[in-house]
């Protein structure tokens, strides 16, 4: 798959008053044919026996190794697919073949794994007795189910649209990054839940449509590439750098932002849990809590990491290690502060999230004093630049 940036032959306004460079334009305007990634590909089902696959109406069946086709159907087809020593096995025996690529050939096909609805391809892959299963779906199917999954009650319009063009930029990010491999992105880490819970003409499948194909791209090394992106549900006042909390490349803004609304509820947001030494060492799996020092982000003071000494051996733990081992209930935001006493350790916070990203917090403030998506993504990712691809041609 080619590089995304061969695709931004049609750029739209951009922050502030900013514009392409000349260069940078007859960069562009020398590139013939758009090629940027449509598709992504959704890790469904990893190292698994077997799956229930259903596919109803008719479809083609591929073989992917060699792109050949091996089967097709009229009516549909429902069977436990696994993988066996000849090869895959999905109602028949595909000798030979342990690739298999499942595609509609009508608009009207549906396809169930495990019996959740998936629009797209679906491909199965089998490596030594086990199956991965992929969907292959365009990527604005892809940001429709990511936003209802995680918004079952949609924000404000303007909100809703600003993060239909973080999820775009994120799986173009995540499709480019991982061209080479059989999946992009795993269907649990992004939120993706297939496409039976999306609604027409929703909040949501609205904010979409009117975004579709807009994405942010942030300048590295001399090219304007997509990256990385999240938010957060209340920052308490700043946010931190992607790379810093994630602590991960991601070709992201390298510093957070200042959020004044959140700042203003800060008190309002303040959290605080206590748990005694012992619980907390067993719970960190860990001999026992002899000390307990914060890795802070000194710019937006948010905590990246903590390291714990037992009387022994000194452990590292990354925020979310420590936010999963403890609890969201109970660890709500990376923005808090530790006291230990004899027994206990007191944690106390101002918050919600990992505090990187987009505020909810402060982006709904904005949207209900009238600011639109282009604006509140500008207020976040000032580093940033939105681009237009609507000089893909459709499938």
């Amino acid at each position: 798959m080619k590089s995304l940036l061969s695709a931004i032959a049609a750029s739209i306004a951009v922050f502030g008053s900013h514009t392409l460079c000349a260069e940078e334009s007859i960069k562009y305007d020398r590139i013939a044919e758009p090629m940027a990634p449509r598709n992504i590909q959704i890790l469904l089902e990893k190292d698994v026996e077997e799956v229930l696959l259903e596919v109803r109406g008719p479809y083609y069946l591929f073989n992917p190794h060699d792109a050949s086709r091996v089967a097709s159907g009229l009516l549909g087809k429902r069977f436990i697919a696994r993988e066996t020593i000849a090869g895959l096995k999905w109602g028949e025996e595909f000798a030979g073949i342990h690739q298999l690529y499942i595609k509609p050939s009508s608009p009207e096909t549906e396809i169930f794994v495990n019996g959740k609805q998936y629009s797209g391809a679906i491909a199965i892959y089998g490596i030594q007795g086990t199956i991965q299963v992929i969907n292959e779906v365009d990527i604005e199917s892809y940001v429709k189910s990511v936003l209802t999954s995680r918004f079952p009650v949609p924000l404000e319009p303007e909100v809703m649209s600003a993060l239909a063009i973080l999820v775009r930029t994120d799986g173009y990010y995540r499709a480019m990054r991982n061209e080479q491999s059989f999946w992009h992105i795993a269907a649990q880490e992004a939120g993706f839940d297939g496409c039976a819970l999306v609604v027409a003409n929703s909040s949501i499948d609205r904010a979409v449509d009117t975004t579709r194909h807009l994405i942010l791209v942030h300048p590295e090394d001399g090219k304007s590439c997509p990256f990385a992106t999240t938010w957060t549900e209340n920052s308490a006042g700043k946010t931190a750098a992607y790379e810093t909390m994630f602590r991960k490349e991601a070709l992201a803004p390298q510093k957070g932002v200042e959020a004044p609304h959140a700042a203003l509820s800060r008190s309002e947001s303040k959290w605080s849990y206590q748990i005694s030494k012992r619980a907390l060492a067993q719970l960190l799996d860990v001999g026992s809590i002899k000390s307990l020092e914060v890795f802070l982000d000194q710019p937006s003071s948010k905590v990246y990491g903590v390291r714990l000494k037992d009387a022994n051996d000194t452990y590292d733990i990354d925020f979310f290690t420590l936010q999963e081992k403890l609890g969201t209930d109970h660890i709500k935001s990376s923005d808090f502060s530790v006291a230990l006493s004899d027994d206990n350790v007191l944690f106390t916070g101002y918050g919600r999230g990992h505090g990187a990203g987009l505020c909810l917090y402060s982006a709904s403030a904005l949207a209900q004093n009238g600011e639109n998506a282009v604006k509140i993504l500008a207020k976040f990712f000032p580093e940033t630049y939105l681009y237009n691809l609507d000089a893909i041609p459709e499938r």
